[in-house]
């Protein structure tokens, strides 16, 4: 790969692209989706499998980052890493194909339990993409989406003990990490130095996620508490840089949550104490401080920034296509389409009205509907009181959940592209269900069927 780099004269994004899938590629023999075990249908090492290969969903929009003009996209210029990064997708559809003969009982849960109401909001988005303004960017993502669901699927039926639970969290923690840290160090190696604030938007919300999956495994692997403790401390930083305030406010929603669904009143108190703290220090000592002054001297307080501006705007294009909507991830030419729209939108800023601008009513309904689903099995969980470990899963999921569901207001936490935050939400939904169907026999019976194996 240096070779081909440096002698050759390739380009940076081809090198990353062969990195990438060199570590992707080198993760699945390590899981061995084709050893013994895993050829008569294993569980444990189907689960392994495919949850590298959702991991690499989670990174390839980091690892392989593009940042193109609105007006550039419209006029259907391709940047190269959006290039390398379809065929990232490519490449683990074939992956995940290869790991399914082993194992394909789980396609036939696709239209069945819960987890259907993720394949029909995917068979909606590819059902509207011929609507979009770009439908071949539409149905690029629509894939990705798909394969997601697909990914879902797998580990929804692979996963059958508390082992498992814990290796998804383990998962949704290596993606956020990567993820924050690629979006963290590449404005500041595109640009050769760090002016002040980040300029990477919703970076604060993926701080948030980390710092909460950080203090979960603060409780569960002890052996590791200073390593959890350093990317605790790196979220918390990255989070002040990047002064996104709609992140930091749900982070720290997030966070007390999770403490009063343990019922740790104590620690909820330290960890105020704590975050006040840290944003006393960054609003003294880092861009922070002259962030919130200039969002308070310009009025932005009482427009969120423009987004009731562009809600506004949008909602006369919303009311034309209340079905289908605009298209699947129309929203990505707002700017273009949307008269009063500020520069470079690039989607709605609000997860419910995302979904609603792209695919109408019959986006809305799965979509909703998987939230009331994620709200009713963390409840019955939390009320059951489960076993200690089970009691810190589900408050960390339901914290995650309440994360998403605060930044999601004035952000597209879920709903939208197919990315980390979408991801991660549909992680919640698998978590909740195992978690419910732990404590409630009849539901397991119901969702899992009475023997599984």
């Amino acid at each position: 790969m240096f070779t081909i780099v440096v002698v050759g004269g390739a380009s940076w994004d081809l090198f990353q692209f062969l990195l990438g899938c060199a570590i992707f590629f080198t993760a699945l023999v390590l899981a061995r989706p084709l050893s013994g075990r895993a050829l008569v249908g294993e569980k444990e090492a189907f689960l392994l499998a495919v949850l590298v290969i959702w991991v690499f969903l989670m990174v390839s929009e980091a690892i392989f980052s593009h940042h193109q003009s609105t007006t550039s996209a419209a006029q259907g210029h391709v940047d190269p890493s959006a290039f390398f990064q379809a065929v990232s997708w490519i490449l683990s559809f074939f992956a995940l194909a290869l790991i399914s003969c082993s194992r394909p009982a789980y396609l036939r849960r696709l239209f069945a339990g819960p987890l259907k109401w993720a394949s029909i909001f995917a068979i909606v988005a590819v059902l509207s993409c011929p609507l979009s303004l770009k439908p071949l960017y539409s149905a690029a993502l629509a894939f990705k989406l798909c394969l997601i669901v697909l990914t879902l699927c797998g580990i929804g039926e692979a996963i059958e003990n508390e082992t498992g639970i814990l290796r998804l969290f383990t998962g949704l923690f290596l993606g956020t990490l990567v993820v924050e840290t690629m979006e963290f160090m590449m404005p500041i190696i595109e640009s050769g130095s760090f002016n002040g604030r980040l300029p990477m938007i919703g970076l604060s919300g993926t701080s948030g996620v980390l710092l909460l999956l950080c203090v979960l495994f603060f409780f569960l692997k002890k052996n590791l508490f200073f390593f959890f403790l350093m990317c605790g401390g790196y979220s918390m930083v990255v989070m002040m840089l990047a002064a996104n305030k709609g992140g930091m406010v749900a982070s720290f929603v997030s966070l007390m949550m999770f403490f009063f669904f343990l019922k740790r009143p104590a620690l909820a108190l330290a960890a105020s104490f704590g975050f006040t703290v840290v944003l006393i220090l960054a609003i003294a000592f880092t861009p922070l401080g002259k962030v919130l002054e200039s969002y308070t001297e310009q009025g932005n307080a009482s427009t969120l920034t423009g987004r009731t501006n562009l809600w506004a705007a949008a909602w006369p294009n919303v009311r034309e296509h209340p079905i289908l909507g605009k298209g699947y991830r129309a929203s990505r030419f707002l700017s273009e389409e949307v008269p009063g729209a500020f520069q470079e939108a690039g989607n709605m800023h609000n997860s419910f009205l995302e979904v609603v601008y792209n695919n109408g009513l019959a986006g809305l309904i799965p979509i909703v509907v998987m939230n009331v689903l994620v709200v009713v099995n963390f409840s019955r969980v939390i009320l059951r009181r489960p076993t200690v470990q089970m009691r810190y899963y589900a408050a960390a999921a339901f914290a995650l959940y309440i994360h998403l569901l605060v930044w999601g207001l004035v952000a597209v936490t879920f709903g939208g592209a197919p990315d980390n935050r979408f991801m991660t939400f549909f992680a919640i939904l698998v978590i909740s269900m195992f978690l419910r169907g732990q404590s409630d026999k009849k539901y397991w019976n119901t969702v899992y069927g009475e023997h599984i194996s």
